[in-house]
């Protein structure tokens, strides 16, 4: 389908229907300049992840947890928003969206200004000590060090493998699927648990789902209503504009 028709579609589809909520994954931001856990170039690939990213490494050998995480949180603070992100606060400061649940943990849609951000998986700009309890929010990593001053170790605040996903922030992101009359779903395949679900809860209630994803994925051919394949900035830049009315 050509994407400014599938736009068109999928605006007339979400018209006059709220609340409307968004869920993102790594295809958001990989035009920011971080690649994706999964797939060809995928951290992944470099670490294993039950081996470097579970919370058993991390409470033996945190040094070891730190070679995979400083990269990690080096490609957070050097990335910025692009217009996916940017388009999505604009829609929520609009009121037509709200809230973005996401799985990423690279903090870019509060960067862009979105303020009802629910993070599934933490934030790994946001530091705490596992010692004293201090916390700390990265802005570069100049002076850092993953020791503390009172000799305990540091984490970032994102969900270890091993680790149960933030409770309030999870039921209020199932909450709001329950509620949702319609879904923007952004550069996720649907393939990690629970977030997988917010969509099927959406279109189980009767809600809309509309998708944007340069490939199609398993929500595409059996719950997706109107798929847009493009990127997350082309795809999400041109149903602004149909939403916004900017685009007759």
């Amino acid at each position: 389908m050509d994407l400014m028709k599938g736009a068109a579609d999928a605006a007339e589809l979400l018209s006059g229907i709220s609340p409307i909520i968004a869920l993102t994954g790594a295809g958001i931001s990989v035009e920011s300049g971080i690649p994706p856990f999964r797939g060809p170039g995928g951290l992944w690939e470099k670490y294993d992840p039950d081996e470097y990213g579970h919370i058993d490494t991390f409470h033996k050998d945190p040094g070891r947890s730190w070679e995979m995480l400083i990269e990690i949180i080096e490609g957070s603070l050097s990335a910025g928003p692009n217009e996916a992100h940017l388009s999505l606060s604009r829609l929520e400061e609009r009121g037509i969206i709200g809230p973005v649940i996401t799985q990423n943990i690279d903090g870019l849609h509060q960067a862009a200004g979105s303020r009802d951000v629910l993070e599934l998986h933490g934030n790994a700009r946001s530091i705490t000590c596992t010692g004293c309890g201090r916390r700390e929010e990265l802005q570069d990593l100049s002076a850092f060090s993953p020791r503390c001053g009172c000799g305990g170790w540091k984490r970032p605040d994102i969900v270890f493998f091993g680790e149960p996903l933030p409770e309030m922030v999870l039921n209020r992101a199932l909450v709001n699927a329950e509620m949702a009359r319609g879904i923007i779903v952004v550069g996720t395949s649907g393939i990690v648990s629970p977030a997988a679900m917010i969509p099927e809860i959406v279109r189980r209630n009767g809600g809309k789902v509309v998708e944007i994803n340069p490939v199609s994925t398993i929500y595409t051919d059996s719950i997706t209503d109107v798929f847009l394949e493009s990127s997350a900035t082309e795809g999400l830049v041109a149903l602004e504009g149909y939403l916004m009315g900017q685009v007759a």
